[in-house]
């Protein structure tokens, strides 16, 4: 029988589990670098992932935001319509769908809030208040409109956003 020049003192902690091979050191520690980098590399991306997913929701609230101050908007404008059409018989509440928004409108005839809705009672005034909806947001607007009682004419008074 021949035997092998190497030196087998290296490979007799290993014999009984790993007849044939040796384990480097060198190979172990590499596996170890490669787990580290790559646990860095995929928690970089995880956090990454959250970062943009936040920063888009709030680009989005903000649209949303805007389109609800518009279906608000839109709101009071068709109140002022309705108001010059009939003044005689101007509907309490109702809604007013915009494409996927809405808005609630509520008119008071001769009468305006100040502590809670229309309870301040002033002859020839129209007070709108308009909440538009988009998804989850919301925002108010309320406009005072003032009619002369000889000519019918309508002059929007003041118009202004509530805070909710």
């Amino acid at each position: 029988m021949i035997k092998s020049k190497r030196n087998t003192k290296k490979f007799q902690r290993f014999s009984a589990c790993y007849p044939r091979f040796f384990v480097s050191t060198k190979a172990a520690a590499t596996l170890l670098v490669i787990l580290l980098i790559g646990g860095l590399v995929v928690e970089i991306s995880i956090a990454g992932a959250f970062m943009t997913y936040y920063l888009n929701q709030s680009g989005f609230g903000v649209k949303l935001s805007e389109e609800a101050l518009a279906a608000a908007r839109s709101g009071i404008q068709d109140a002022l319509i309705r108001i010059i059409r009939n003044k005689s018989s101007v509907p309490d509440s109702y809604t007013l769908t915009i494409g996927s928004r809405s808005a609630e409108i509520t008119i008071c005839k001769d009468k305006i809030t100040n502590s809670s809705a229309c309870d301040t009672s002033i002859p020839n005034k129209y007070e709108a208040t308009s909440l538009g909806k988009a998804s989850t947001k919301r925002r108010q607007v309320r406009a005072i409109f003032n009619v002369d009682a000889t000519t019918g004419e309508v002059k929007l008074e003041s118009e202004k956003e509530v805070a909710l």
